[in-house]
């Protein structure tokens, strides 16, 4: 669900919680980073603290009653009130039940933005099954750190999601679609990026084959986009392509959702 963010926490929450509307016939919806809420000024500590709230909290609540009423599993990214911390968090639902999320590991530091001035940085990659399929996750500038992909994958992961506020910038497209193609074909693995289509933001959400080929690109501005998965061409990837096997082993544990 490649979805404009606006400032307003309500108004995204309307307008998630009616996307699922149409997503009945899906095992899986997936929103973009940020997609609770974005000001038109940047983003600030003080207004994430007014949006912020734990993963039991209105707006995950909601969504969760709609992912049981349509019986679908939901990537929901929000931020996570937790003690006097404010996590990145991709939140997972499965059908209704609120399973965990995934805190941002890598905050966006770069390009004169500082991301850790906002967020507290999460420590375990995680991974989550829908209807038996592995997936792992990770959040937008994570996407920059190869290890943290192939650790999930390493795990298990069949299929790796991305939601992302890709910012705009001289040549960001390109980083953004390189680097998605980059993590599928490098690790014989569905890799889905589904970014936020304010105009401070890319869009361009996109799904991306097990031997690296966009099957999938919504450009810019509010989009609904729907790809079925077949794991088959994952197992088939990867007998033709076989980095896994021929790949050093990661001492890494993700942990299971």
């Amino acid at each position: 669900m490649q979805l404009a963010a606006t400032d307003s926490k309500k108004e995204n929450l309307e307008r998630v919680v009616s996307a699922t509307e149409v997503s009945e016939t899906s095992d899986l919806l997936v929103f973009p980073e940020y997609c609770m809420g974005y000001p038109s000024e940047g983003m600030s500590r003080r207004y994430l603290e007014d949006l912020a709230e734990p993963l039991n909290g209105d707006f995950v609540s909601k969504v969760a009653e709609k992912s049981k009423e349509k019986q679908i599993g939901v990537v929901l990214p929000i931020y996570e009130r937790f003690n006097r911390d404010v996590f990145n968090t991709a939140v997972i639902i499965d059908r209704g039940e609120i399973k965990g999320g995934y805190r941002k590991i890598h905050l966006f530091d770069a390009f004169g933005y500082r991301e850790s001035d906002l967020f507290q940085a999460g420590t375990d990659p995680v991974l989550f099954r829908v209807r038996d399929l592995a997936f792992g996750v990770v959040i937008c500038y994570d996407l920059r750190f190869p290890e943290l992909v192939k650790s999930e994958v390493m795990s298990g992961a069949r299929v790796v999601v991305v939601p992302a506020a890709w910012f705009r910038g001289p040549l960001k497209e390109e980083q953004w679609q390189t680097l998605l193609m980059a993590r599928a074909q490098e690790n014989t693995s569905y890799v889905i990026g589904v970014g936020n289509a304010n105009e401070a933001f890319v869009g361009r959400s996109m799904v991306v084959d097990p031997l690296g080929v966009k099957v999938l690109d919504l450009g810019s501005g509010d989009r609904v986009g729907f790809y079925e998965i077949h794991d088959n061409q994952v197992t088939e990837a990867r007998e033709k392509l076989p980095v896994l096997q021929q790949s050093t082993s990661l001492n890494i544990r993700c942990q299971q959702l």
